[in-house]
């Protein structure tokens, strides 16, 4: 039974993600292997994909052996050009003898009515070639019988025909005919009077052989002769693959096959059906014919299959076959993501182990099995044996060779990962390489990560950044997504595809610092590679101040981060962080990091109880230098309005939280899905707990019992967010009791201690937020 493939790419929806995608699958996966640079494309329906096989049409070779058999028939005396121009793109009406065509003025000239008449009897069959000759079924008996009337007339003509070649082209088209008419008696019958199937002189046996195969009945002799066509004719590849019966033993196929060339085409085929690790079949396949291309062909697979086993999780901290939905949590680990990548590294050793045992005079593409072992080397961190191969291979392939360049990219990771932690920087023998290379995202990524592992974060970030620059034709579909090594179970932002985004999260102010020292000096910098490769302008170098005060933000070094805004100036900011005051004009990217309030006076979703006393355009550096002015004022004994300066900065501080209206301060983007992030700062951005510790030091300061209560009604509500954030990590929400909010008022501290030593003021406190402004206005 013809099995119905399906290849479909899920975009998995995440509960993390705003726009509902994440990365699975071909997404993540990391590969090196460059299929146009390996002699391998008539096997391209069957590259490594972590999907499915699919019918590639572009790549699909044809060796054209069917007019090179015209082309012999003709004495060589015609060009395969034009015989197939007559085979592909002629009708029955074109065939005539002043035709301009070589080959038709050819059989013409020569009189040849045989095949004269036969071209146009084949081109009165091929509208029925097919089964989809009416989709809505409404001409099938008509169709049915044409197709019995011509497949008649094929098989008289081949019982007539004086010559052996056309016998077996009628027979053939009587063959094919009969497949589409799901005829199978018939193909039975032809197929055993004019072929034999252990006999195949010519491309028109092999053809034959194939609607053979689809009438047998035998699984274990279909799977045969499906392998034998596979073999044969990389144009009926990806149909014999579709046919062959992958459940039926290999041993049973093998039994039949009479010599070690039709068993090594059985095993590749059960080689192709396998999905994971595929050694023993490879061995085996080279026992029985070590100069089969298509064990060439299963060990690239392979090495596709290891690429994507350990490179993936090493580089990217994601595993392929990883179901965001199904996963086991423990599995979301990136720790456990690396243990799978060092256990395939195992598998790795083994695959290398048997290349070392091949004699490689025996095979077919020696260099290629060469270039197998270097990146197996590479694959089991044996860089400097890796690197002794690649000069091997660079000794012996012409410049011209494509193998060269994936020779190449080895070489420029084994150079990379070949270094120590704190030593590690960009080799000279790999700048040439890196610049040829600058478009393959994966690669230059991959450099990247390899700097990180070992300490050099500026050359990392060097090479990150340089990925935000869309490849050629790939502006929106070739993006890297990574993890950090700092991800844990439940954390927004999971992944990454920008550098800004990583140095967001993951790098700490003194890194960030670093890079910046470094990019500034990128067109100053003597060696021409810095200066060539890539060069951030200036607007993403003030992307990069900006972050670097929002870092000193989460560590709260107020000066650190003035300081830092400063740099920019306040035309700056004017321009990033006040957009409201154009009436929201503004783009929609833009407009999400907007401070439509002033953070020390209004709070969100609370009815405005403060009266604000000084008015400032509000943006990152204006905020940090009022905060600093008001710390510096609540902290100073002689102050008279220290509980005043005490609540503002508490306000401040709960508005740079996700719950408030200034928490573009400490983020550049939040969810309504969920803010757990694996930045420094997240239980801060999350439970307010800066804000808690001020609103208790004006509690501590205040003169009345009303300012005191609402100090404690503030402290509340941050502990209210503290217990939402633990209760986040500890607890599963769907099996929470009913009486939720009860349990959590009863530990909450703050709201107990109002009860009980506030009574007067409680039930104010308690039932709304509408006494907020007298409660304030009583502070003295």
């Amino acid at each position: 039974m013809k099995k119905l493939v399906i290849f479909t790419a899920i975009l998995l929806s995440s509960a993390f993600s705003a726009c509902g995608f994440y990365p699975y699958g071909e997404d993540v996966r990391f590969y090196f292997l460059n299929p146009k640079n390996f002699s391998y494309q008539s096997y391209s329906s069957f590259y490594y994909s972590v999907l499915s096989f699919e019918q590639n049409s572009e790549a699909v070779i044809s060796n054209q052996d069917n007019e090179k058999l015209w082309r012999k028939y003709c004495d060589n005396k015609v060009l395969i050009a034009d015989i197939s121009t007559v085979l592909d793109s002629f009708s029955f009406s074109d065939i005539q003898g002043n035709s301009s065509n070589p080959f038709l003025h050819y059989l013409y000239s020569q009189k040849d009515i045989e095949a004269i008449n036969y071209l146009k009897f084949a081109k009165n069959c091929e509208y029925f070639n097919t089964w989809q000759d009416d989709p809505w079924e409404r001409n099938e008996n008509t169709a049915t019988a044409k197709r019995n009337d011509l497949l008649n007339k094929a098989t008289v003509l081949a019982s007539k025909s004086k010559k052996v070649e056309f016998k077996k082209r009628y027979a053939f088209l009587a063959l094919r005919l009969a497949f589409y008419n799901k005829d199978m008696k018939s193909i039975e019958k032809i197929y055993s009077r004019y072929f034999s199937a252990n006999q195949s002189n010519d491309v028109i046996d092999v053809w034959a052989l194939y609607f053979k195969a689809t009438s047998e009945t035998n699984p274990a002799l279909k799977n045969l002769y499906f392998a034998k066509v596979f073999a044969a004719s990389p144009e009926k590849r990806f149909v014999s693959w579709q046919y062959f019966e992958s459940q039926v033993p290999v041993a049973d196929v093998l039994n039949l096959a009479k010599n070690k060339k039709e068993k090594a085409n059985v095993l590749l085929l059960y080689g192709l059906y396998n999905p994971d690790k595929n050694l023993e079949n490879i061995k085996q396949m080279y026992a029985e014919n070590p100069n089969y291309d298509g064990l060439s062909f299963l060990l690239y697979r392979e090495l596709g299959k290891l690429e994507d086993w350990v490179f993936t999780p090493y580089y990217s901290l994601f595993y392929t076959n990883d179901d965001y939905w199904e996963s086991d949590p423990e599995n979301e680990n990136v720790l456990k993501i690396l243990e799978r990548s060092d256990i395939d590294r195992q598998y790795a050793k083994e695959v290398l182990e048997f290349i070392n045992s091949v004699d490689l005079s025996k095979v077919e593409n020696p260099n290629f099995w060469k270039y197998a072992r270097a990146e197996l080397l590479l694959m089991t961190k044996n860089y400097s044996e890796s690197l002794n191969q690649v000069a091997e291979l660079e000794k012996v392939l012409p410049s011209e060779n494509l193998l060269r360049n994936n020779v190449e990219i080895i070489k420029a990771l084994n150079l990379f990962a070949n270094q120590t932690y704190g030593n590690a920087k960009i080799p000279d023998a790999a700048k040439e390489i890196i610049i040829k290379n600058k478009d393959n995202k994966h690669f230059i990524f991959a450099l990247g990560r390899e700097l990180e592992y070992l300490g050099n974060t500026d050359d990392a970030a060097l090479l990150y950044a340089s990925l935000n620059h869309p490849s050629i034709g790939n502006e929106y579909y070739n993006n890297v997504y990574y993890k950090s090594l700092k991800n844990s179970n439940h954390t927004y932002d999971t992944y990454y595809y920008d550098y800004f985004d990583y140095l967001d999260a993951v790098y700490s102010p003194e890194q960030l610092q670093s890079f910046i020292n470094e990019i500034n000096g990128l067109s100053k910098n003597p060696d021409s590679f810095y200066r060539n490769f890539y060069s951030i302008n200036q607007s993403e170098i003030n992307s990069l101040y900006d972050l670097l005060g929002t870092k000193y933000i989460r560590q709260n070094k107020l000066n650190l981060a003035l300081n830092t805004f400063n740099k920019l100036g306040e035309n700056y900011f004017d321009a990033q962080y006040s957009l409201w005051e154009r009436d929201g004009k503004d783009n929609y990217y833009s407009s999400s990091k907007v401070f439509d309030q002033n953070p020390f006076y209004h709070l969100k979703y609370t009815p405005d109880f403060i009266p604000e006393k000084e008015h400032f355009r509000v943006n990152k550096i204006s905020v940090t230098r009022k905060l600093i002015e008001y710390l510096n004022k609540a902290n100073n004994p002689k102050e008279k309005d220290r509980d005043y300066y005490y609540f503002l900065v508490a306000n401040c501080y709960y508005n740079m939280s996700q719950y408030g209206n200034a928490w573009m301060m400490r983020r550049y983007s939040v969810s309504s899905a969920g803010n757990y992030s694996i930045r420094e700062d997240n239980q801060e951005f999350n439970t307010a707990g800066l804000a808690k510790y001020y609103y208790g030091k004006a509690f501590e300061n205040a003169q009345t019992y009303k300012f005191k209560a609402l100090c404690l009604r503030m402290q509340g509500r941050c502990e209210n967010y503290n217990y939402d954030f633990m209760g986040e990590n500890t607890m599963n929400y769907s099996s929470q009791a009913g009486n939720y909010e009860d349990r959590r008022f009863e530990q909450n501290k703050y709201y107990q201690d109002l009860k009980n030593n506030y009574p007067d003021q409680y039930e104010d406190m308690m039932s709304g937020c509408e006494s907020f402004k007298t409660y304030f206005k009583a502070r003295r």
